[in-house]
């Protein structure tokens, strides 16, 4: 039996090769495009997912407020929490990421990213050790950790255990420790680990084990069961605030723990490591593969149910002989499971074919081993759903011809055959136009990001770092930037407003009422910072060099409102930041100096001499002759550290990595959804043509041109693709309005979007359907009517 269906499979596809052909061809896409998306998932998915004690470690959040909730935690509160709370297995510290000059063999690089961690990191950790004891490999001060990559690029194929580096031009560390290269599904992204003890001699938080001042990261393992529900969870929480309130009543902190797994995808923290996904994504590409493999069994749907008369007598002819609707069912279902497999094969041909590009478009290194019995088993239900679904109407439908009308030539569809079509069309219509929409309103809020005034002008801003010696040089630098006209529009400042992270509560003004607590973020600037960066000042005066001495501040629009004043009256006014009491000299419009997700928060500027970084302003088109000059300078000032430099521009778009690749991604697959949809309009209007050959040629007789033909062919496929514009629009204004509201700024979606994604997919379609309209238009009504 089974034999006989693969052979009259065989036979209906080589009879109509064309449609087949156009089937296999949706059904390959469809499901090559799935593959893809379904890898992208599973990466993103996947993330920390091979700590062995994933499911016991948490990492401590705290929120400071309504609006400022941030990945980071204080340094001794992570440290002692286990000697109040006995279910903590263990707690480990994490600092910041940064980068270190390492010299190795007289040879200097820039390494990174580097932490600086605890010493029982591989203990909460699965990162296995190549080389090295897990239990002492960060016992020592002078330690450190390299990755296999780093290992081999700097020492080559031999031993790295005992090998020195010297970082920063000061202290030498000796390798303990090789690990395998860091999985690229790990949050914590690094290439070297030095131990916490050896920060601790310079960091005076460490030291003091203070629990108020956030500028670590910080995990707690569990023992196991003690954090494994939601209520258990809750408790755990609830313990962790009352501790802190008790140590630190002056502080309204709340506290939370974010499971390790949650940390990529579910992560909407401030102050947090970079290279997070978003579970917003993930969740539309999930939905985005499941529908362009529906729209392509739609295709098949169609075709197959437009086709039935052709195999009307086929049915009626087995049915006369004995075949029961049963077995008809199992022939149809079993060519449409034959179809399928035949596209999976040419899908997994096609996803190993365009792999590297979609690597290259979600800047992934996704893997497709068919080795893997997951990814397996994935790929033959997904086979087999596809097959079941899209033979299962034309089965039941097919399979329930009277035989008696069949052979007669009575048989008439249905007007339910007809309207399931047209819906199936509209279905499909309905998803490319969702796709279009999303992929305009994407691109659009890009832009908007890109192009957006900020407060100050982004462009043309180089900044570097202070390095070695030029913390101590920083008078001299200035000095250096001010002769050469190249680099005199110049500021120190501590932190670029494109990344601005810190932040305090200690802070009082006139009037303030002493139980409000309000997070202040700070920067500390010399006078040149508000034209550099070519703010605007409201009221007041900038900085001048005699500001220091007297702690003048400047603060912006919204620190105003929040301390209930105005612009015109707050000049003068007295303000103690962290016990420094100064005066308000100045306010400046506000700007964004963080992503555009977050509104813009109350803050201060505080004058300051010496800085973290170098920001110079270039003039149009002398970009490379600044950086040219900047070389001499640093070389001169700082000879042991190589310059190292970026752009604000250039920085500030790399905060919105995540939303360009979905962005990138969207594009490519709304545009397959509109393709997989037209191949089967294509094959619908080519076989409706067909139907109708005969009467186009006695309208061709009787004097119908060409335009009118064209009219009447297309317009009833042209309906349902307004229909289904009608209905995608709302369901798509919804859709894009939830996603536009996770960013404090944002565009408005207006109508013109509607019209270009409904104009773009109605443009396709009616060249889709033209075309065939058009080639049966222009043939000679001859050889339709020669048979009559």
């Amino acid at each position: 039996m089974l034999k006989n269906h693969i052979k009259v499979a065989w036979r209906s596809f080589t009879k109509n090769k064309w449609y087949s052909l156009l089937n296999i061809g949706g059904l390959t896409i469809g499901m090559a495009c799935s593959i893809f998306i379904l890898l992208w998932v599973q990466n993103e998915s996947s993330y920390d997912t091979f700590h062995s004690n994933a499911d016991n470690i948490y990492r401590l959040t705290a929120e400071a407020n309504e609006n400022f909730k941030a990945a980071v935690s204080a340094p001794g509160m992570v440290e002692e929490l286990p000697d109040y709370i006995p279910e903590i297995k263990s707690s480990l510290r994490l600092s910041a990421p940064f980068e270190a000059l390492v010299e190795i063999d007289n040879q200097k690089f820039k390494e990174g990213p580097v932490f600086y961690a605890d010493s029982n990191l591989l203990d909460v950790f699965t990162f296995p050790l190549i080389e090295g004891e897990p239990e002492t490999a960060l016992e020592n001060p002078d330690a450190v950790l390299i990755t296999e990559a780093i290992a081999t690029k700097y020492f080559g194929a031999g031993s790295a255990l005992g090998k020195t580096i010297k970082v920063d031009n000061k202290d030498t560390f000796t390798v303990t420790g090789v690990l395998a290269d860091v999985p690229s599904n790990s949050h914590l992204q690094f290439n070297m680990i030095i131990p916490m003890t050896y920060q601790a001699k310079n960091d005076s938080d460490l030291v003091n084990k203070v629990w108020n001042s956030f500028n670590f990261y910080g995990y707690f393992q569990f023992e196991k069961n003690a954090v494994s529900t939601p209520e258990k969870l809750s408790e755990m929480v609830d313990r962790i605030n009352k501790i802190f309130a008790e140590r630190s009543p002056e502080f309204e902190i709340t506290f939370n723990l974010q499971p390790l797994k949650d940390i990529h995808l579910h992560s909407d923290l401030q102050i947090d490591l970079p290279g997070h996904g978003n579970i917003q994504y993930v969740n539309i590409f999930f939905l985005v593969a499941f529908i362009i493999l529906i729209v392509a069994c739609i295709n098949y749907m169609n075709l197959a149910t437009a086709r039935s008369s052709k195999r009307a007598k086929e049915v009626g002819l087995r049915k006369v002989i004995g075949a029961g609707r049963r077995q008809l069912i199992f022939q149809f279902l079993g060519e449409s499971l034959i179809i399928s497999f035949l596209s999976l094969v040419l899908a997994i041909g096609l996803v190993y074919l365009l792999l590297p590009a979609f690597n290259h478009l979600s800047q992934k290194e996704l893997v497709f081993s068919m080795a893997d019995p997951i990814l397996w088993s994935a790929l033959l239900i997904i086979a087999l759903i596809t097959g079941l679904i899209s033979g299962s109407y034309p089965a039941l439908f097919l399979s329930g011809f009277k035989p008696v009308k069949v052979l007669k030539g009575k048989l008439k569809l249905s007007k339910y055959n007809l309207l399931f079509r047209n819906g199936l069309v509209i279905s499909q219509f309905v998803v490319s136009v969702l796709l279009m929409i999303g992929t305009t309103v994407i691109y659009k809020q890009l832009t908007f990001i890109k192009n957006k005034n900020l407060g100050y002008d982004k462009s043309n801003l180089i900044y570097i770092p202070m390095e070695g010696e030029m913390w101590g040089k920083q008078e001299a630098l200035k000095t250096a930037l001010a002769q050469n006209p190249l680099t005199s529009d110049f500021s120190i400042v501590s932190d670029i407003p494109a990344n601005l992270v810190s932040g305090d509560f200690d802070i009082h003004w006139e009037g303030k009422d002493p139980n409000e607590q309000i997070l202040f973020p700070s920067i500390m600037a010399d006078e040149n910072f508000l034209d550099v960066f070519q703010m605007t000042l409201l009221n007041g005066r900038k900085f001048s060099k005699t500001s220091f001495e007297n702690k003048d501040y400047i603060i912006n629009e919204t620190a105003v409102k929040v301390m209930g004043m105005n612009i015109e009256d707050i000049i003068g006014k007295t303000l103690t930041f962290r016990g420094d009491k100064g005066t308000i000299i100045g306010v400046v419009k506000d700007f964004n100096y963080k992503q555009l997700q977050y509104a813009i928060e109350p803050l201060l500027i505080q004058h300051r001499n010496h800085g973290n970084i170098a920001v110079v302003r270039t003039a149009p088109k002398s970009t490379e002759g600044t950086i040219a000059a900047l070389e001499n300078i640093y070389q001169t000032l700082n000879p042991a550290y190589p310059l190292v430099y970026n752009f604000v521009d250039a920085n500030l778009d790399s905060q919105y990595k995540g939303e360009q690749q979905m962005g990138s991604i969207f594009k490519v697959f709304a545009i397959l959804a509109i393709f997989i949809s037209c191949l089967g309009l294509y094959g619908l209007s080519a076989f409706m043509t067909e139907q109708r050959f005969k009467e186009i040629g006695i309208r061709k007789v009787l004097g119908a041109n060409a335009i009118r033909l064209v009219n009447m062919l297309s317009k009833d496929f042209l309906k349902l693709v307004f229909i289904a514009f009608v209905l995608a629009v709302p369901l798509a204004w919804f859709i894009m309005n939830k996603w536009l509201e996770e960013y404090a700024f944002h565009i408005e979606i207006q109508w013109w979007m509607f019209a270009l994604a409904g104009f773009t997919v109605l443009f396709v379609a009616l060249s889709t359907v033209s075309y065939q309209s058009l080639k049966a238009s222009l043939a000679n009504p001859i050889k339709s009517l020669r048979t009559e």
